[in-house]
């Protein structure tokens, strides 16, 4: 029991003796479980009660099962729950759950509404994180009397401009007011200041000046604490894919068929890796789609999307059958072009085995409890363009500015379009174990505090578009990972 109290505590929360009771009594993936239920918890929670404990099947005190929803036992589950919760509950480590993504439960009609409820749950969500980052000061609301003292601030930025002189000003705000911090040129903190972007929350440590301009001596981002090791390790291997174009006449047909006989086991492989795979994970862009960019149709090799996905369709059925196939879509699927996006829809589900998994962007899952944040990726244009020493040459490096700032897409209005939904979809409240992105079309892997980065590549050569856009693909490059150790190999196949 102790060691569970104590998981809960290094997260910040408390845990009340019958919720601990419930974790206790839990038959199945213990970790598993409790990775579960502090995802899900609220920023606000303090003690984890037993109305926060969502198990799916428990032992009664007499030895048999019942269901129980958050802490309270109810009717017998029906034939196809008792199989789910029998799933859950089994010790393979091969179990996948779709932790949380968009698919069902978009809301938003762009009214004026929604976008101040979106805005006001990012902002909570990443106040919250940064209150923990900055809790050796009190925090004052930007409406504060702060007549000529030091102050700490949280904020979301709403501009940054660069006056003749050459120092930044950053114009912030909140629920009770605005702002304006400046950062001199001579500032130790002149450099942080440049990587500042639009939309992002952040906190600030400075003097005010009596009326409504603070002096920056600190800037603090959400961030990651430091992970010792990975996160809740699992067994097995995972393939991380992206971006596979099926459709395009830059489809590398020949590379794929490589990979499926190495995945196959009908070439050699001495280390036995093939064997390991438990699960592959597609993070978008499946097809070329239609009309994506200008004079797509001379790329094209088949005009019609449905018959993009049959074809896609068809080299996926090559999958051994004990792999778990995960599928996001991206900016070339067919679905809604605004994020977050739902799951690819359900005619072109049908055209897949009826076993593979179909998930929004962004998604998390859990891969036999190690959680996997899948992201298609579309902001590192964003990013890429506003944040100096960012290049689409290292996606990896822009991912750990998506981590250092707790949120996959910060900056609002610029190339990606984002639905004001009810909630903040991208903001990262829980460090991931694996952080999968696509998109640029080159592998990139990193390792940051703990946590693991992966730029999954492409299955489509070089295109004249890319050409102008000065991109060099690097194709057909398929990243293991290793879930026991969050060792990743390059399996190259072109």
């Amino acid at each position: 029991m102790l060691e569970i109290v104590q998981r809960f505590a290094e997260k910040g929360f408390l845990i009340d003796p019958q919720a601990l009771e419930l974790i206790e009594s839990y038959p199945g993936a213990r970790d598993e479980l409790i990775e579960r239920v502090m995802f899900n918890l609220d920023r606000a929670t303090v003690v984890v009660s037993p109305q926060h404990i969502q198990v799916d099947l428990l032992p009664s005190r007499k030895g048999e099962p019942k269901q129980v929803h958050a802490g309270f036992a109810t009717s017998p589950p029906s034939s196809r729950e008792a199989k789910a919760a029998s799933s859950l509950c089994s010790t393979s480590s091969s179990h996948l759950e779709v932790l949380s993504d968009i698919t069902g439960r978009s809301t938003c009609v762009g009214e004026y509404q929604d976008f101040v409820r979106y805005f006001r749950d990012r902002y909570g969500k990443l106040r919250e994180l940064l209150s923990r980052r900055m809790n050796s000061r009190p925090i004052e609301s930007l409406g504060a009397n702060t007549a000529s003292r030091e102050v700490s601030l949280i904020g979301m930025i709403m501009e940054v401009r660069t006056t003749p002189k050459g120092h930044k000003v950053v114009d912030l705000e909140d629920p009770t007011g605005m702002v304006s911090v400046i950062i001199s040129k001579d500032s130790e903190i002149f450099e942080q200041a440049r990587r500042l972007v639009n939309d992002e929350v952040v906190g600030v440590t400075g003097v005010s000046d009596g009326g409504s301009r603070i002096f920056a001596r600190s800037l603090v981002w959400p961030d990651l604490q430091p992970q010792s090791h990975p996160l809740l390790p699992g067994s097995g291997a995972a393939l991380l894919l992206s971006d596979l174009h099926v459709g395009s006449r830059f489809f590398m047909e020949d590379a794929w068929q490589r990979f499926m006989s190495w995945l196959g086991g009908d070439v050699d492989d001495p280390q036995g890796l093939a064997a390991g795979v438990r699960y592959l994970v597609i993070a978008g862009d499946l097809v070329d789609g239609i009309g994506v960019y200008p004079g797509q149709d001379q790329d094209l090799a088949i005009m019609d999307v449905y018959d993009q996905y049959q074809a896609a369709a068809d080299l996926l059925r090559d999958i051994p059958s004990q792999i778990q196939v995960v599928i996001s879509p991206g900016n070339h699927d067919i679905v809604r072009q605004a994020e977050p996006q739902p799951a690819l829809p359900k005619e072109v589900q049908r055209l897949f085995p009826p076993e593979f998994r179909f998930v929004g962007n962004p998604s998390w899952i859990s891969l036999g409890g190690v959680t996997l944040l899948a992201y298609h990726g579309r902001s590192i244009d964003d990013l890429v363009m506003r944040i100096p020493g960012l290049s689409y040459r290292e996606p990896e490096k822009v991912m750990v500015e998506m981590l250092r700032r707790r949120h996959l897409c910060p900056i609002y209005g610029s190339r990606v379009s984002i639905a004001p939904e009810a909630e903040d979809h991208y903001v990262i409240q829980r460090p991931p174990a694996i952080l999968h992105c696509g998109h640029v079309h080159i592998v990139g892997i990193a390792r940051y505090k703990g946590v693991t980065l992966i730029n999954s590549g492409t299955w489509q050569s070089q295109t004249g578009f890319q050409k102008k856009m000065n991109i060099q693909p690097t194709p057909a490059i398929v990243p293991h990972l290793d879930l026991a150790n969050m060792k990743v190999r390059k399996l190259l196949f072109a």
